[in-house]
C-alpha cells in the first residue's frame, strides 16, 4: 500500500513514518500538515491508505473526506489525540483509530488490519461514516491551476450543472468541482440551500421574487439579480421555502 501521512504535528508525522519503514508492504508516498494540502495530495498522489488525524486547524480529517469525490476517498486509519470525542464513534462504524500517543504495537495491528481488509472494503466504510453523519459540508476545495483555493458554502449564491462537474457561483466568481448536483444536494444544509432542478441548487435566503410561468414552474429571482427556472419535480422544495 501506498500511503500518505496527513498531521499538523510535525514529530507525529515523523513518528509514523519511522514506524512505516519498517513494514515492507507500506510505501510512504507523501506527508502535509494541513486540511487543504491533504486535499490536494490526495487527488494528485492517489494513495492507497492515509493516516488522517481528526483535528487540525481550519479543515479537520471529516472535513477532508467530505470534500474528496466518492471514487477518490482512500482507506483511512484516523489520528486522534481526544479518545474520548472520536472512539466511540469509530467503533460504531468499524473504522480504525490511533490514539496519540501512539503505541507500537497497536499501531501494528491497525496497519495489519487495513492490509488485511485492503483499500476497497475501508473506502466503503469512510463513506459509510460520512453518510451518516449529521453535519454538513461548511467549504469546499477547489482546484484553480497549482492552486487549492477553500470557497465556504456561505458564499455561494447558487449552483449549476455542468456536465460532470458542477459551478460554484459564489460572490461574483464561478468554481468549478468534480460534483453532481445529487451529491452536492446530500453534501449541503437544507437549511440554507434548495434544489429547484436537476440542473440548479440555490441559496434559499437569497429568493427575491417567485414568476409563474407554468403550472408550479416558476422563474426564481435571486439578491444577485440571476433568475433561474425551477421544475415541477421540485416543487414541493420550493414552496417550503417560501411557505406557499
Amino acid at each position: 500500500m501506498r500511503a500518505l501521512i496527513v498531521d499538523d504535528e510535525p514529530l507525529a508525522r515523523r513518528g509514523v513514518i519511522l514506524r512505516l519503514k519498517k513494514i515492507k508492504d507500506i510505501e510512504v508516498v507523501g506527508e502535509c500538515g494541513d486540511g487543504t494540502s491533504a486535499v490536494e495530495k490526495i487527488l494528485a498522489l492517489a494513495p492507497d491508505l492515509v493516516f488522517l488525524d481528526v483535528q487540525m486547524p481550519g479543515m479537520d480529517g471529516f472535513e477532508v473526506l467530505h470534500a474528496l469525490p466518492a471514487e477518490a476517498v482512500p482507506a483511512v486509519i484516523f489520528l486522534t489525540a481526544y479518545e474520548q470525542h472520536a472512539v466511540r464513534a469509530f467503533e460504531v462504524h468499524a473504522l480504525d483509530y490511533l490514539v496519540k500517543p501512539i503505541d507500537d504495537e497497536r499501531f501494528l495491528s491497525a496497519v495489519n488490519r487495513a492490509l488485511k481488509l485492503g483499500q476497497t472494503e475501508l473506502s466503503n466504510r469512510v463513506l459509510q461514516l460520512l453518510g451518516n453523519r449529521e453535519e454538513y459540508v461548511s467549504r469546499f476545495p477547489v482546484r484553480t491551476g497549482q492552486r487549492i483555493q477553500i470557497v465556504p458554502t456561505e458564499e455561494i449564491d447558487w449552483i449549476s450543472a455542468s456536465g460532470d462537474y458542477a459551478e460554484l457561483h459564489a460572490r461574483g466568481k464561478i468554481y468549478l468541482v468534480r460534483e453532481t448536483m445529487s451529491s452536492l444536494q446530500q453534501k449541503l444544509n437544507p437549511a440554507m440551500f434548495v434544489r429547484i432542478h436537476r440542473s440548479r441548487i440555490i441559496r434559499g435566503d437569497f429568493i427575491r421574487e417567485l414568476r409563474l410561468i407554468d403550472n408550479r414552474e416558476y422563474v426564481v429571482k435571486l439578491s444577485d439579480g440571476s433568475e433561474h427556472r425551477s421544475s415541477r419535480t421540485y416543487a414541493d422544495q420550493l414552496e417550503a421555502w417560501v411557505r406557499f
